[in-house]
């Protein structure tokens, strides 16, 4: 945690609504991407990102720094994501995550330079092949895919945020990878 980010904590924690505002500001970008890929639903995305801050104001005194307050606050979102995906799924209500209309992980794309129309628009249909079958995957595993491959984060890091060790990290994220390869064979028509 850098000084700045400590000081906005340390305010914020004291009941300082203008620092956690700033913080707010700061991760409610990153928390909104991460839970749209996790859901691909704009709206719910939205709910989760909205409820993940409202519980975060209510549990920032309870913050023990020991950890990044990125790492907190996923944490935070992460449960709040579970809560409603097990709330959906008892109720027999899949809608909230399964009825993609758009692609969040292909509307993202940004492209550095011009392609031609034809390789644009192969490249489109691929990333919403891989959008798709992200959606088949297991919560946990789509999540540690988010973590690494759309957030960048090291194994060590995603260790901390989700509270597992490396191995099971590494591991949960072969597995992820593996069932996402055999999803997209079977999309794709083809055997490895």
């Amino acid at each position: 945690m850098d000084v700045l980010e400590r000081d906005l904590v340390v305010a914020a924690r004291k009941g300082d609504r203008r620092a956690f505002k700033a913080l707010a500001e700061t991760y409610y970008p990153r928390i909104y991407r991460m839970l749209l890929a996790m859901t691909h639903k704009e709206d719910v995305a939205l709910d989760l990102t909205q409820d993940t801050f409202v519980k975060a104001l209510q549990g920032i005194a309870s913050f023990e720094m020991g950890s990044s307050f990125y790492t907190w606050l996923y944490r935070i979102a992460h449960n709040v994501f579970l809560d409603r995906y097990r709330r959906v799924r008892t109720a027999g209500f899949q809608k909230d995550f399964d009825d993609e209309v758009k692609s969040p992980i292909a509307e993202g794309a940004q492209l550095t330079r011009p392609m031609d129309p034809s390789r644009a628009v192969e490249t489109q249909e691929r990333l919403i092949i891989v959008s798709e079958a992200l959606e088949q995957l297991k919560p946990e595993h789509r999540e540690i895919l988010v973590l690494r491959e759309i957030e960048d984060q090291s194994y060590e890091e995603i260790a901390e945020t989700l509270g597992l060790k490396v191995g099971t990290v590494m591991s949960r994220l072969f597995a992820a990878r593996m069932r996402l390869r055999e999803i997209l064979e079977v999309r794709l028509g083809r055997k490895g």
